[in-house]
């Protein structure tokens, strides 16, 4: 006899009402099944021998990998995010705009040099001058040193007199000074000349990196100085995922943990790993601080939106893992469950089968010890069995 509310959620394709048709099937079940244990208890008492009662589903186990999550919230930043400040005073014209991309370097605003440009201009021509006046130097110590020579050469063949190859080495020792002097005044011009040149380069405002100008602070023609906010930059390359995790998971987390995160507001799954784990612990909230890499996906993901992060703390990837509602805990709250031997067509015996738990994960648990693989655990219809107790297998 076909279920015409059944069969309607099945047309529907309503998962919610499906599963929820399920639970109170599953509920039916297992009272029938209580039922039946009863009458099979009371049979036994009278000496008859029951038949086969209780119907019931299994799941063959097999090792399968079992990853364990656990979820918190997070939020997107970069990894690259600052307020681009000037280095001089004075007068601002700015160059860019909100929402402006720039590149590395880009001069994007300048400040007015307060007249440091003729000041570097007449620097270079103070520059030049000394130049010139040290190769003229050097051009007249030529001469001196021609007419050193040419003295004392004569003086060693007792040609001319001392007073002239006296006269000719002073003149050539003094024009030596004077090439030292006007080298240290070029060099005092240059030096001079460079520093107000450092100072000129401070006028200008460059972009530490490229990436979007997301926020104008200073408009042109306001008068600003070293630490005032000009525009906010930010990197749109590479993005990160900023969330505190409560310490008990501290020994669960690694760099390079896997994690998947979602982000609601623009409906994107990312799939990563943790890159910093922090070593700090917050007296307050008892969480520390997790970092995990994510691509800006072209400029859709961006800083502030929120981020639904769920961490493996625990993988183990040949486990006996089962749906934790088919585990039970007697009077000494020892966890057992129900597994199907003896199976003769539609027909089986159920046995009792302690078990050690693990880790558990959604609506699954890790057994440790107890089943095997190919063991067919009793699944709907277990609730109310006992040991050796005769089973049908639903079809």
């Amino acid at each position: 006899m076909k279920d015409a509310k059944l069969e309607a959620l099945i047309k529907n394709k309503d998962v919610e009402g499906l599963q929820k048709y399920k639970e109170r099937q599953k509920f039916k079940l297992d009272s029938i099944n209580q039922v039946m244990a009863n009458i099979d208890t009371k049979l036994t008492s009278l000496g008859a021998t029951p038949t086969a009662n209780g119907v019931v589903s299994l799941q063959k186990l097999e090792l399968t990998n079992f990853v364990q999550h656990f979820d918190i919230q997070g939020s997107v930043t970069t990894d690259q995010d600052v307020m681009v400040q000037p280095n001089f005073s004075g007068l601002l014209s700015l160059y860019v705009k909100k929402g402006q991309n720039v590149s590395k370097g880009q001069v994007i605003g300048r400040v007015a040099d307060g007249g440091l440009n003729d000041q570097h201009k007449q620097a270079l021509i103070q520059v030049s001058a000394a130049n010139a006046q040290l190769q003229q130097i050097k051009a007249n110590a030529n001469l001196a040193k021609i007419a050193y020579e040419k003295q004392e050469a004569l003086w060693k063949q007792k040609i001319g007199s001392e007073f002239q190859y006296l006269q000719a080495k002073t003149n050539y020792e003094a024009i030596q000074s004077q090439i030292a002097a006007a080298q240290n005044q070029v060099s005092a011009t240059q030096k001079a000349a460079d520093a107000i040149k450092a100072n000129l380069a401070k006028t200008a405002i460059v972009a530490p990196f490229s990436g979007v100008i997301d926020e104008v602070v200073t408009q042109n023609g306001q008068v600003v100085s070293p630490g005032s906010n000009i525009v906010k930059l930010i990197s749109l390359g590479m993005m990160r995922i900023e969330a505190n995790v409560p310490e008990n998971y501290l020994a669960k987390i690694r760099v390079g943990t896997p994690v998947k995160v979602f982000l609601p507001t623009i409906n994107q799954k990312i799939t990563s790993k943790i890159r910093l784990v922090g070593n700090y612990i917050d007296p307050a909230t008892r969480t520390f601080k997790i970092e995990i890499p994510v691509s800006s996906y072209g400029g859709i993901v961006k800083p502030n939106l929120l981020a639904q992060v769920s961490i493996e703390s625990y993988v183990n990837p040949s486990a006996i893992q089962i749906p934790q509602n088919y585990v039970y805990d007697d009077a000494a709250y020892k966890s057992y469950v129900f597994v199907a031997t003896n199976i003769n067509g539609n027909n089986a015996v159920a046995k009792k089968v302690y078990v050690n738990l693990g880790e558990k994960s959604s609506n699954m648990v890790e057994v440790t010890s107890g089943l095997n693989g190919g063991d067919q655990l009793i699944t709907d219809g277990s609730k109310n069995l006992t040991n050796g107790q005769k089973v049908k297998l639903a079809q």
